[in-house]
């Protein structure tokens, strides 16, 4: 789905390191505490596929797939500023899961209400584009491969309390990122990826992280931040050294 910070251009890549990990050590439960789009978990095979996100407007509209058919085919900027108006002032005018639709799939670069109205672009050629369409569509032909998924809402450090066995794959708001809302406390994460690797194997994607995590994959990607701006970076997978 669209996403800011989607890894869905890396996805094969890191997908079957990933997999190697669960085939090798007989892994039946994969979690991912922060989800976002789905586009690594859509494509992991494991028994059990837990996804978790703080993000409940984004969780909403996972376990609402079936009515992914009920939205507009086209969002104008009043209908997107009203489903907005309605997120900011606690209004329950439409449903947390519609909300979640028009807040990721309507604005710019899937950044719910941050980044703008992005539904349609108006190019130099005097060509219109439906990005909110061509982001639905995307949705629409993830949704098979969503549906053995189980959605939860909440904090990662309370939604994997109790893993063993598990593979958990970490792809939480990268550290020193002002454009991302949801901050959390990183000494806190890797205190707690640390922990969670005892009875776990814990992947986490990040540029840099803590120097007892080993750097098992990296690759320069350009991501766009926003309409006026390309940033480069290099995207890395890493690995509590314990458990190599």
């Amino acid at each position: 789905m669209k996403y800011m910070g989607s890894k869905s251009r890396i996805a094969k890549y890191i997908v079957p390191i990933i997999q190697s990990y669960i085939d090798d050590y007989n892994i039946k439960t994969y979690v991912e505490p922060f989800c976002g789009g789905c586009n690594v978990i859509d494509k992991i095979k494991a028994e059990r596929k837990v996804a978790c996100d703080k993000q409940k407007y984004l969780i909403a509209l996972y376990n609402n797939l079936d009515k992914v058919n009920l939205l507009p085919n086209f969002v104008t900027r009043e209908h997107y500023s009203e489903v907005r108006d309605c997120y900011n002032k606690g209004l329950a005018t439409y449903p947390d899961w519609y909300i979640g639709a028009i807040g990721f799939l309507a604005s710019y670069n899937g950044r719910f209400f941050d980044g703008g109205y992005g539904a349609i672009a108006h190019t130099k050629n005097g060509i219109d584009i439906n990005y909110y369409d061509r982001a639905k569509r995307t949705l629409t032909k993830q949704i098979p491969f969503l549906k053995d998924i189980e959605f939860y809402d909440g904090d990662y450090k309370e939604l994997c309390f109790n893993a063993d066995n598990t593979l958990i794959y970490c792809d939480p708001p990268y550290e020193g990122s002002k454009q991302y809302k949801n901050h959390i406390d990183y000494e806190e994460f890797w205190n707690w990826c640390r922990t969670m690797s005892k009875n776990n194997i814990v992947l986490i994607s990040e540029h840099n992280a803590r120097s007892d995590f080993e750097c098992v994959w990296s690759m320069p990607v350009q991501r766009t931040i926003d309409n006026r701006k390309n940033t480069k970076a290099t995207e890395k997978l890493f690995i509590y050294k314990d458990n190599l």
